[in-house]
């Protein structure tokens, strides 16, 4: 047994480290789980509960006063008399009295007030602006008018207090800013004239004094109005719902606490005097637990001091054992840098040793896999794409041959030496098989040297145009792939119905970056069932052995050298009827520059 041990690396480790490992955590675990338990609970809901206190006894007078100044100014006997002018001059002047009486005096101390406004149904309206807070401004065109509850004519009972998002305020540019404000309003009845007042507060003297609540450093506070959110740190969550699951424990009670485990955050709360509001403050679990700093500073010590003790132990013991482990993952990282020359020093006769006898076999066996695979690739390849290139023999060399024979009974040189020229250049072209990628330009002048040579030949049967985007034209392309499809249009067109064929050819980029070239014609096509047979062909991977045996050579040699060229779909063929009435012919490839590859 104890020789079956020694010569395991696994069970060396697991009775090792297991044993070190259960005696040190058991030892911190007990001793934290009974000095901490105790702790977090009692503490930390007495010291939160207190700081809430003082923050709703702040806030609480502060609403108070924001009530008074609403309630005096609604009293007034200046508002009456505002309201039974019966000119602007008369009307300004009881304004002026109430703005120098009650509303500057309090501005003055309430800097965080935004706009006072008196209407009456007869559409006259007074405004006071506020500019203590620095570009934020009520809208010059605003009129109380617009407002709902003016345009509703709804009954409004008492003074209302509300909080929304007003899209009423501008910065100092006069840009229109969403504004989460307080508004106080109301509509009573005096001189026989409906008048309604309203007051507009920022929340943010609100918010810095739940700012003020810390009872973590990652803690924040917001004030609630039943389920809706009055003020927030962040301005897009005011107005919004609260999350249900805090809504589920502050609903029934005035104040309290409660651990949320969805967020691992505790909530409190308390409800501000005299109102429905509840200030919320969530702080994360781990804020409130330094507020036991003595439990956790023992735990930590422990702890800290627990693991140094099995961290030594383990080292001392597991270090013969890992040093081979960690050469063995020294040697793979190199192999997947690339360096399969790195071999693993075999020693011992355990599961270790063994697995770098194994992985030393592998890597022989991969060098010389990617060497036969290496070899072979290349040779198929190249005889492949010289294949293909051989097979491209069309029978229009001896029509131009034939034209250059009559033509020179004929006398006509010019004719003749454009034809001669065009066949040399093509002939050129086709025999290099050094260079199987040319240029779009390249490739594109090798099909007009083929349709000049053809059109010389049919003459007025025969009527071309070529559109090469500038931008593609230094591209890489595949030698000869063009030409076949334009032989089949003159061949399955004008050959077989004698009507004028007509060819048109536009390359260019496409919005996803790649090169599109387009060969369309008007003859007669192809049948729906022999399209969709050639489409289909076109559409299948054709392995090297099967190459030779294909019919259509013209087209599907076309098809097999751009798959084997751009692996992996990055290219494609295809084939579908022309607007024109006979075929198109559609190859996209990507696009590269020539000099790119090289």
């Amino acid at each position: 047994m104890l020789e079956a041990i020694r010569g395991s690396l696994q069970w060396k480790l697991v009775l090792m480290i297991s044993a070190i490992l259960v005696v040190v955590v058991t030892s911190i675990g007990s001793f934290s789980y009974i000095r901490s338990s105790d702790a977090i609970n009692g503490d930390v809901e007495r010291f939160s509960m207190q700081v809430m206190k003082q923050a709703n006894i702040h806030l609480a007078r502060y609403i108070n006063d924001s009530e008074n100044l609403f309630k005096t100014l609604a009293s007034s006997q200046e508002l009456r008399s505002w309201a039974d002018a019966d000119n602007k001059y008369k009307q300004f002047y009881h304004y002026r009295s109430m703005e120098s009486r009650f509303i500057e005096p309090f501005v003055t101390y309430h800097k965080e007030t935004l706009a006072v406004v008196l209407y009456n149904a007869n559409g006259m309206q007074s405004i006071y602006r506020s500019d203590q807070i620095k570009d934020l401004y009520l809208n010059t065109h605003y009129s109380l008018r617009n407002e709902e509850f003016v345009k509703s004519g709804a009954e409004i009972r008492g003074f209302q207090r509300v909080v929304l998002l007003s899209d009423d305020y501008t910065d100092e540019w006069g840009h229109l800013r969403k504004t989460p404000i307080l508004r106080y309003y109301n509509k009573q009845l005096m001189e026989g004239q409906t008048v309604y007042l309203v007051i507009d507060l920022s929340l943010q003297y609100i918010q810095d004094i739940l700012n003020q609540i810390q009872l973590g450093d990652n803690s924040y506070a917001m004030i609630a109005d039943d389920n809706r959110i009055v003020s927030s740190p962040d301005p897009e969550l005011v107005h919004m719902e609260i999350d249900s699951a805090i809504y589920q424990h502050i609903r029934k009670d005035a104040s309290g606490s409660h651990y949320i485990a969805e967020s691992k955050e505790m909530l409190v709360y308390s409800q501000i005097p005299g109102m429905d509001w509840k200030v919320l403050v969530m702080v994360p679990y781990e804020d409130l637990a330094k507020s036991i700093s003595q439990v956790r500073n023992w735990t930590v010590f422990m702890t800290v001091a627990g693991l140094l003790v099995a961290i030594a132990l383990v080292t001392l013991v597991a270090k013969s054992i890992t040093r081979r482990l960690k050469e063995l993952r020294r040697t793979i990282k190199k192999t997947r840098m690339g360096k399969f020359d790195v071999r693993v020093e075999v020693k011992g006769t355990d599961e270790v040793a063994e697995l770098g006898s194994a992985y030393n076999h592998l890597l022989d066996r991969i060098d010389n896999s990617v060497a036969e695979v290496a070899e072979t690739r290349i040779v198929q390849q190249k005889a492949v794409m010289s294949a293909l290139q051989s097979q491209i023999h069309s029978h229009f060399f001896y029509n131009a041959l034939e034209s250059i024979n009559s033509m020179a009974h004929l006398a006509g040189h010019k004719e003749i030496r454009r034809t001669t020229v065009a066949l040399s250049s093509m002939l050129r072209y086709t025999s290099d098989y050094q260079d199987a990628v040319v240029t779009v330009e390249q490739e594109v002048k090798h099909l007009q040297d083929y349709l000049s040579i053809m059109q010389n030949v049919y003459r007025d049967a025969l009527e071309y145009r070529i559109d090469v985007d500038s931008d593609i034209a230094g591209a890489e392309c595949l030698k000869a792939v063009l030409q076949p499809f334009a032989e089949n249009s003159i061949k399955h067109g004008y050959e077989k119905t004698g009507q004028t064929i007509a060819i048109a050819v536009h390359a260019y980029r496409t919005d996803e970056g790649r090169i599109r070239i387009d060969l369309e014609d008007n003859g007669p096509g192809l049948e729906e069932d022999k399209l969709s047979e050639l489409q289909a062909a076109l559409s299948r991977e054709q392995p090297d052995r099967t190459f030779n045996q294909l019919s259509r050579v013209g087209i599907l040699n076309v098809c097999y050298r751009l798959k084997t060229f751009y692996p992996g779909g990055t290219a494609s063929l295809e084939m579908s009827r022309s607007h024109r009435g006979g075929l198109r012919v559609s190859m996209t490839f990507p696009f590269h520059r020539k000099e790119e590859r090289q």
